[in-house]
């Protein structure tokens, strides 16, 4: 996907009467090209992984990412688990607080390319995707924190379980 592929709907007031609410825009994706299916484990060790992200949980993260693969080769999970954990301890601090989550992701993915972690194809184009998604989001509104509606939305439980059901419907084989 680039930006031409991207679309914003705003509904235009047909009258000068003002509206009780707003129209919020859509955003339209045109030729999405790559797609993935996500297997039920897949789609719910993932949503425990963006879980242990948003709770900076390092040692959930890593045990996470070591199941995103159906055959793991990483030569030393422990030392792998033990780099996340010491990357996310550093991320709720005060000082790491100020690096963007973004950047905490790529610095864990580049941990996973040094430990040789396995991640299925799917779940790896899935994690990509939320990266790019992320990346257009910063351009937009540098101020929103994507973080603080992670935060919000995975702890929800009738979202939680809401995202549940559409996922169903929508990976359903």
């Amino acid at each position: 996907m680039h930006p031409g592929n991207i679309l914003v709907r705003v509904a235009q007031s047909k009258s000068s009467r003002k509206r009780l609410f707003k129209s919020r825009p859509h955003v339209i994706f045109l030729d999405v090209g790559m797609t993935a299916e996500l297997s039920k484990s897949d789609r719910v060790n993932l949503l425990e992984f963006f879980k242990s992200v948003a709770l900076r949980d390092g040692r959930t993260a890593a045990e996470c990412t070591l199941r995103l693969s159906k055959q793991q080769n990483c030569p030393n999970p422990q030392a792998f688990i033990e780099e996340v954990t010491k990357s996310f301890d550093f991320w709720g601090t005060s000082e790491g607080d100020l690096v963007h989550p973004a950047d905490c992701m790529r610095q864990l993915l580049e941990q996973v390319r040094r430990h040789k972690v396995n991640i299925d194809g799917n779940v790896c184009t899935v994690m990509v995707t939320t990266l790019v998604l992320e990346g257009w989001q910063r351009k937009l509104d540098p101020e929103y924190d994507v973080m603080h509606t992670l935060q919000t939305l995975l702890f929800r439980a009738d979202w939680a379980e809401s995202l549940s059901y559409t996922i169903e419907g929508l990976m359903a084989p």
